[in-house]
């Protein structure tokens, strides 16, 4: 264990939970939204998408946007919901095992640019579906739509840090994003680029 590092916190889309952007990607565009790519990355979005990131939108209203830039009144809630969900695949169980591991020796938190729809469909299908709580594993859950913040705004960090009572020299940040590895650098926070697909559990055991 590193005697330096007292707090993990992790980013949810593409470090813990897998994500599929190119299917949502694709299926956007069969919908009929042909600028999709220039609003979808996986990472950070741009438009509605960032709006309803950042809770600038609520459900219903994202709907009704995405129908507008689709020009489709009749798309169905479900319909868009499904397009929107296509993006998340599963949460793996041994990436909830090794949660479960580091749980013993550090406060495990969650910080993610994230929306209210992305976020009912993780609780559902990767904790209450498995019988777990989220609580059985994070201290505290920091969601970009719940803050009106997104990474890599270094106000986010700030904001986590400060509601948790977490010094920053103890707190390891772990993302899939340069960008926002880095914004949590420039506060003073230990972060490691994490690149989807590799072996978390190698990965951490360099720096823990």
């Amino acid at each position: 264990m590193n005697p330096t590092i007292h707090n993990l916190i992790f980013d949810l889309g593409g470090v813990l939970y897998d994500l599929d952007i190119e299917g949502c990607l694709q299926a956007f565009e069969q919908a009929g939204l042909t600028e999709v790519r220039h609003l979808i990355t996986g990472t950070n979005e741009a438009g509605i998408f960032q709006a309803y990131e950042t809770g600038e939108l609520s459900t219903p209203r994202f709907r009704e946007e995405v129908r507008r830039l689709i020009g489709n009144p009749q798309l169905t809630d479900e319909d868009i919901d499904r397009m929107w969900n296509r993006m998340l695949v599963h949460l793996p169980q041994e990436k909830l095992d090794l949660l479960h591991e580091l749980g013993r020796h550090y406060r495990l938190y969650l910080l993610s640019n994230t929306n209210d729809l992305h976020w009912e469909h993780v609780v559902r299908q990767a904790f209450a579906k498995q019988g777990y709580q989220v609580s059985d594993f994070f201290q505290q859950v920091f969601l970009s739509f719940r803050m009106k913040l997104a990474k890599p705004n270094p106000a986010i960090f700030l904001t986590a840090l400060e509601n948790a009572g977490l010094k920053a020299d103890e707190t390891l940040f772990i993302d899939d994003s340069p960008v926002n590895c880095q914004a949590a650098k420039s506060v003073g926070i230990q972060a490691i680029h994490y690149t989807p697909g590799e072996d978390l559990r190698s990965l951490l055991a360099t720096v823990l």
